[in-house]
């Protein structure tokens, strides 16, 4: 009974340590950092900005931080985060007065090759800025396409009327 006689002390200093404890656990730093993620589908080639992602909070380390705007260099379905690896922040692999497609790509195609755009209505050249593999192994690739031969392009993409031909 040596602990009951003396003023306690002991006990004095263990409510303490649950108090502080309680208190350090209540105002501890905030665990999570807002990430932005994509609020709708978001096209190879797109300008990746605030207007075009809505702002979740995740847990401080799982995501690496993201600088916006950027230019999409993939597909980002709605919900799905930006990573640094969905975006190329300098697009200067794109020659002034061309534009970039979306195209699927024949295997073995890499970045900076030339390829031959053939269509129903003409043949146009293009450079293969990135090249990325989907999740079910399909292959696309961004296409940096001269400005007079965009239109013939786009209107053979949708039309899914265009052949694509790797060369040197």
């Amino acid at each position: 009974m040596f602990w009951l006689s003396r003023p306690p002390y002991v006990r004095w200093a263990l409510a303490a340590a649950v108090v502080l404890t309680g208190v350090f656990v209540e105002f501890r730093p905030p665990t999570t950092v807002p990430h932005p993620f994509a609020e709708f589908q978001i096209a190879i080639g797109e300008v990746v900005d605030d207007t075009s992602v809505m702002w979740r909070d995740v847990p401080v380390g799982l995501l690496a931080p993201v600088r916006l705007p950027l230019v999409s260099d993939r597909r980002i379905g709605v919900g799905e985060p930006v990573l640094g690896g969905n975006g190329a922040e300098d697009v200067s692999s794109i020659p002034d007065g061309w534009w970039a497609i979306e195209v699927d790509i024949p295997d073995g195609t890499r970045s900076g090759s030339t390829v031959r755009l053939v269509t129903a209505t003409g043949v146009a050249d293009g450079v293969v800025v990135d090249v990325r593999e989907g999740d079910f192994g399909e292959r696309t690739a961004l296409v940096a396409v001269p400005e007079a031969a965009i239109s013939m392009v786009a209107a053979a993409v949708l039309d899914a009327t265009m052949a694509v031909l790797v060369g040197g």
